[in-house]
């Protein structure tokens, strides 16, 4: 068994190989210039427009109004990125936890896959925290996959109203 502070340094250092791949990614990002668009307040407004301040719209102002919602689409998408890289650095981390441990040998060889995953991930801490980071950001990326998809189509709706004034 592994010690209480053996356990906690284990899973800083997990957590600052997490941060050292998210960094990583950012600084190539920043580098090649695709930042994708701060989030600004101004969304909110164009995203919560009432059917009767719609019909109200200029044909320049339902255009105005898609374009920053294609902005904050493109904010929402950056955070789906984010959070898929969270994900897939915590399955690539626990494949590598649980390939180590199975190869250890001491496994009846008759239990299922699953059944000595499930065990891995009850008894060895840092494998535990890890999927509980991936669970975390699998059930964000759920919110903000469909988040985007309606923000986008948000903003294909006015796109098509300014094109009819």
């Amino acid at each position: 068994m592994i010690a209480l502070k053996s356990i906690g340094e284990n899973n800083l250092n997990a957590a600052d190989r997490l941060k050292q791949f998210l960094d990583g990614i950012d600084t190539y990002i920043t580098a090649k210039n695709v930042v994708a668009t701060k989030f600004n307040p101004e969304f909110a407004l164009a995203e919560t427009l009432s059917l009767e301040q719609m019909d109200k719209l200029t044909q320049d102002e339902c255009f105005n109004y898609a374009y920053q919602l294609y902005q904050f689409a493109d904010h929402v998408s950056s955070e789906r990125a984010h959070c898929e890289n969270v994900v897939r650095w915590c399955k690539n981390t626990l494949q590598s936890i649980i390939s180590e441990a199975l190869s250890s040998g001491v496994w009846d060889q008759y239990a299922k896959h699953d059944t000595k995953v499930a065990t891995i991930l009850r008894n060895d801490e840092l494998a535990a925290k890890i999927n509980e980071w991936k669970m975390t950001a699998e059930g964000r990326l759920d919110n903000v996959k469909s988040r985007e998809y309606n923000v986008r189509r948000k903003a294909d709706i006015l796109i098509e109203k300014g094109k009819r004034k």
